[in-house]
Parts: C-alpha cells; sequence; structure tokens
C-alpha cells in the first residue's frame, strides 16, 4: 500500500513538474487596430485623395501576417452616409511585439469628388468616415478585427491648396473667393 502511495505522489509531482511550464506561458492576445489618420489630398473638383493610415499593435512576441485589410469611405451630407470609395490591401507582415503602421491612398472617382468637394464649399466642413475589418493570422490563431473611424475637415484647410491668383497687376484672395463662392451655392439652395 505504501509502495502505491509513493508512486501516486512521484506521479502527481511529475506532472506537476511536466505541465508547470505550460501554466506560465503567457496566452497569445489578439492584436489592436486603429485608424490613426484620415487626411485629404489632390483636392479638386475632378479628383481627391483619401489617405487613411492605420496602425496595428502585436502584443505577441511572434510576428503575424495581415492577410487582407479592407475598408469602405464615406462622407456626411443631410445627415446621411453617401459613398466614396473603397481601399483594400493584402500579404503585409506585422512585427512582433510593436506596431506596424499603413498608410493606404484612395483616389476618389469624378462624381464623387465633386459632390464631396461641393458639400465642403457648401456646409465649411466634410466630415469623412472609414469603416473596414482587417484579417490578421498570428499562426495559432486568426483574428477578424473591426474598425471604424471618422473625421471632419474645414474649408480652412485646403485655402493654401488653391494658389492666389494675379493677373495683370490684379490679384485675386482664394479664402474671399471661396467664401462667395459659398454664398452664391447657398443662394441656389435655398
Amino acid at each position: 500500500m505504501r509502495t502505491f502511495i509513493l508512486t501516486g505522489i512521484f506521479l502527481l509531482f511529475f506532472l506537476c513538474i511536466l505541465f508547470a511550464g505550460c501554466i506560465t506561458e503567457a496566452p497569445v492576445k489578439p492584436p489592436v487596430l486603429t485608424v490613426t489618420d484620415v487626411t485629404l489630398s489632390d483636392v479638386s473638383l475632378r479628383t481627391l485623395t483619401i489617405n487613411t493610415t492605420i496602425n496595428i499593435f502585436n502584443p505577441n512576441p511572434v510576428g503575424a501576417d495581415l492577410n487582407r485589410i479592407a475598408f469602405d469611405l464615406y462622407y456626411v451630407t443631410g445627415g446621411s452616409d453617401q459613398y466614396l470609395g473603397h481601399g483594400e490591401l493584402a500579404h503585409i507582415t506585422v512585427k512582433e511585439s510593436g506596431n506596424t503602421s499603413i498608410t493606404m491612398p484612395v483616389k476618389i472617382g469624378t462624381v464623387q469628388a465633386a459632390q464631396a468637394i461641393g458639400t465642403l464649399v457648401k456646409d465649411g466642413s466634410l466630415t469623412v468616415k472609414v469603416n473596414g475589418t482587417a484579417a490578421i493570422d498570428l499562426k495559432v490563431m486568426s483574428y477578424e478585427l473591426p474598425f471604424a473611424q471618422q473625421r471632419v475637415f474645414y474649408l480652412e484647410e485646403f485655402t493654401n491648396l488653391v494658389p492666389e491668383i494675379s493677373v495683370a497687376g490684379l490679384s485675386v484672395n482664394t479664402s474671399e473667393v471661396i467664401s462667395q463662392g459659398r454664398a452664391i451655392l447657398e443662394t441656389f439652395l435655398e
């Protein structure tokens, strides 16, 4: 009987030592994905480019693969969302125990760009929304991470994109032209 007790204690001790390493290992944590910046560039009636910067923080000691990241862009007018465009990337390596930053430019079509710029001039601001998902593979687990962000752009931010025009001694102030254009648009829309 005593042999069985000693064998049982020895077996229990052996199992505790065997599984002790498994218990102390940290579990895999999901990466954290955030939209860090949304900027407008190439603003004109023909084209509009929206640069969306996304940061992926991987807390794990192993790297990951960003299999696919996709998002849609919208602007808000009259309380409803209007589709602007779509951005998508695949096969990006995500660093271990750190941040990976990705900037994705999306060129907006002529009609959508003209409508968005019209809203910017008419309202004096433009709210842009980003909604998407990212599929991240950590080899032992996969995650589908949703993300969303919105940013308000104000008309004053873009007066420097339109150069001041001077023709034979006549100087045109772009800020005045924009404010007069807004006043004209408001009279047509009333």
